[in-house]
């Protein structure tokens, strides 16, 4: 029995894999991985299944599989990413997805005839010109043409009925809990079904063009989910790469050069991805991890830092025993920084009496007998005060790392957008003890356990303690966002340690004391004052001179225009975006969209996503996209300073109010019944269009909160959000490093001037963009058959 699939006939008997070039060569694992596949088509194989089968109860390791499917499709000419014949089921296994057929085999040989025998020309009838064949078979071929024709034109009617019965359903399906898949399920069909408008708006949905490079250039980068696992990672191709685009989601890369040390990293890619940085391993110091030259921003100061390396891992128990071995504690070469307690400075006795471990022995609080539990090893080194960790890198000829080093290694603080909260759940907050080091959540730099596990001392000082950051297994995951400072003294559980070698000196106002300094409150100011401020938002009327520039109907669930008209400014045109939904009759609700950051990012509004206002079109409602100043096409360089704000704020204030006026001219729009909705950028925007602008009934406002920096008093938030009084909802990620529950999101909700049973904060788990799709779909309808009744 021989199998058929594709162009290619696999033959067991023989052994031999033919396509339409002749024999395919293969080896003999690679071959019966192969039939393996075919014989169970299309049934998912898991992963120990296939090692089974094909290696039975050889002890191999389990990256022979992941090494011999790659070998198999490259024999076939198969892409990964858009697969033809084997298709990799996330986490779970491998499947054919082709059409697979059995036919018997003859008993013996038959040789291929020569081209131009006698043989071959009596049994080729291809060979035959087609009117040849149209003499021979008359009609009869043309009534064969025609049923093919037809079955071909029903196979691809029933293509296309699974493709919006099942795919796009299992698509949708797949965002609430891993939209990683959701992109690689929606890659896949991509290539069965090329330039169908529903996929083609769902990868839009998922995706963001990103440019990557290494250094050096040549790297094959692969990329998958924060969890990857082997056979999750989906290779992109080799550095740079231009445009590839990549789901909004949190990220691991794996980048590989030869010659050079793989980097496995987390890093965020928005707006504009650092170059991914390889070191030959002789350059590279044991253990540590390269973090290159960027700025950083902590506690308000900002410092541009040449590049350093920081250690992978925190310092384990057993790393410290070298320490305590060598008789670090009676060394008094390693103990450069005077003691003090209650202002009284310690002698080498005291401190040596002082820094002992529960049994009166040299070494941190958590041990006992001069070392650490026998299972422990691994475990991060707990229970050090500021001033042993500081005599311990002395001993290693390392440093501890600045607030600022220790900050911009962890990936805040810098030009980065931290969408994503990963890290906070694969972390050790709140649990019973320390984990292994090395088990913790993957950073941006290769750092693992970061957040959580022990928290670690940095050298500044702070009030009267030293700064330390991160959080411990003792904490709630809050502290990772924390400016935090401790008594250098503390020599509790979860104190620790991460060490970093600059190749220059860190300079002395790295090093300086960072002492917090809270805001002064700020006074909404009177309402004569504000009537003042909200006047730069007016306009003198105009005619709207409209255009409607294009009708785009190729989506099922919705139709959109493209419509122009005059700007209230500089002679300008604004463009806007209305999807007008087939599921309900006019006149319709109407949602006046405002985006989030990838509106500053992309260039056409065309390729923005659609998927945070998809649950309003699908529920009947309309939407209004504007393309405001500043945003896709309309997209300007200007010099970013609070003048520069303010004058944006303003145009893209008058942007929405004009988009207003246009909607007043449509009969089948219900002008009683208009939402807001505005997204992180937008939602920043909200307070102000919000209290300048009263036709809307309603607003939602999502990933927002009070700005961390002064703006001038004519755009202070604190002047707008009491002026903000239509029933609000207001939603936030719980561990949003842009936006802080408790400094950010909680005072923004509570000067909102909408009476309290008219507002309400939803929080859900996760970062600036929270987690839960359809969690968050419910929210915001439910929210509007509320306020406007449903369509």
């Amino acid at each position: 029995m021989a199998y058929c699939f594709g162009e290619f006939t696999l033959d067991p008997r023989t052994g031999t894999l033919i396509g339409s070039d002749g024999v395919v060569p293969l080896r003999r694992q690679a071959f019966q991985l192969c039939e393996v596949l075919l014989k169970n088509a299309p049934e998912l194989m898991t992963r120990d299944q296939l090692m089974d089968q094909v290696w039975g109860r050889t002890v191999v390791s389990p990256n022979v599989l992941a090494q011999t499917i790659s070998e198999l499709r490259q024999a076939l000419g198969d892409d990964p990413q858009a697969p033809r014949y084997i298709e990799t089921k996330h986490r779970r296994g491998y499947r054919m997805v082709c059409e697979v057929s059995q036919v018997e085999t003859p008993n013996r040989e038959i040789a291929a005839p020569e081209p131009n025998s006698p043989e071959r020309s009596a049994h080729t009838p291809q060979q035959e010109p087609s009117s040849n064949l149209l003499q021979r078979y008359g009609l009869g071929a043309l009534a064969v043409a025609i049923v093919i024709t037809l079955l071909w034109a029903g196979l691809r009617s029933d293509e296309q009925d699974i493709l919006y019965r099942e795919t796009l359903p299992d698509i949708r399906s797949a965002l609430d809990s891993d939209v990683f898949d959701a992109w690689s399920k929606t890659r896949q069909a991509l290539a069965q079904h090329v330039g169908d408008p529903s996929l083609n708006q769902m990868m839009l949905d998922l995706t963001v063009p990103v440019s990557l490079d290494s250094q050096p250039s040549g790297a094959t980068l692969m990329v998958g989910p924060y969890d990857a696992q082997e056979s999750d990672w989906v290779e992109m191709g080799k550095t740079p790469l231009e445009g590839i685009r990549l789901p909004l989601t949190k990220l691991r890369f794996h980048i590989h050069k030869p010659g050079y040390v793989d980097l496995d990293v987390a890093p965020s890619v928005l707006p504009f991805p650092e170059t991914f940085q390889l070191h030959t391993e002789s350059a590279t110091p044991a253990g540590m991890v390269f973090v290159p030259r960027g700025p950083v921003s902590y506690m308000g100061k900002t410092h541009e830092l040449p590049g350093f390396w920081i250690q992978r891992n925190e310092v384990s128990n057993r790393e410290y025993h070298e320490f305590v071995e060598a008789g670090g504690y009676e060394r008094r070469e390693y103990w450069q920084h005077p003691m003090e307690i209650d202002g009284r400075e310690l002698t080498p006795e005291a401190m040596l009496s002082t820094f002992v471990d529960s049994t009166g022995l040299p070494g941190p609080s958590t041990w006992s007998l001069g070392t650490f539990p026998t299972d422990k090893g691994d475990h991060p080194v707990e229970g050090i005060s500021w001033f042993e960790a500081a005599a311990y890198a002395r001993f290693r000829g390392l440093e501890l790392p600045s607030a600022f080093h220790w900050w911009r290694a962890s990936g805040r603080g810098g030009n980065q957008y931290l969408n994503f909260a990963d890290i906070i759940t694969a972390s050790n907050y709140q649990s019973a003890g320390t984990w292994p080091v090395g088990n913790g959540g993957l950073g941006p730099y290769g750092t693992r356990d970061m957040a959580g596990n022990v928290g670690e001392w940095c050298m500044n000082p702070g009030g009267t303690g030293r700064h330390f950051l991160g959080g411990s297994w003792i904490d709630s995951s809050y502290a990772y966002m924390d400016w935090y400072a401790q008594p250098g003294m503390n020599r509790g559980a979860g104190f620790g340690v991460r060490l970093i070698k600059a190749d220059t000196a860190i300079a002395a106002e790295l090093q300086a004391a960072l002492e917090y300094v809270a805001p002064a409150p700020i006074t909404p100011v009177s309402d004569t004052t504000f009537a003042i401020f909200a006047r730069q938002f007016d306009y003198d009327p105009s005619p709207l001179n409209t255009q409607i520039e294009k009708v785009d109907s190729s989506q099922r669930a919705w139709r959109r225009e493209r419509i122009s008209f005059d700007a209230p400014y500089d002679d300008e045109r604004i463009t806007l975006q209305l999807f007008i939904p087939t599921a309900s009759k006019p006149p319709y609700q109407v949602v006046v969209h405002f985006p989030g950051g990838d509106a500053v990012l992309l260039d056409d509004s065309e390729q923005a996503s659609l998927l945070s206002v998809e649950p309003f079109l699908r529920t009947g409602r309309a939407v209004a996209y504007p393309v405001y100043k500043g945003t896709f096409e309309r997209k300007v360089r200007q010099q970013r300073g609070p003048m520069a704000v303010r004058k944006e704020i303003i145009e893209q204030t008058q942007d929405l109010r004009r988009t207003l006026d246009y909607l007043a001219t449509r009969d089948d729009m219900a002008q009683d019944k208009i939402a807001f909705h505005g997204l992180s950028y937008g939602g920043i925007r909200a307070p102000i269009i919000l209290a300048v602008e009263s036709r809307f009934a309603t607003a939602m406002i999502l990933s927002a909160g009070l700005p961390p920096y002064p703006l001038p008093p004519e755009i202070t938030l604190q002047h707008y959000l009491p002026r903000v009084t239509m029933p609000t909802l207001f939603i936030g990620g719980r561990d949003d490093f842009n936006q802080n529950y408790e400094t950010a999101q909680v005072p923004f909700f509570e000067l909102l001037g909408a009476p309290d049973n008219q507002k309400k904060h939803v929080t859900f788990e996760g970062g600036h963009l929270p987690t839960g799709y359809s969690g968050l779909k419910k929210e915001v309808i439910a929210w509007l058959d509320e306020t406007l009744g449903k369509p």
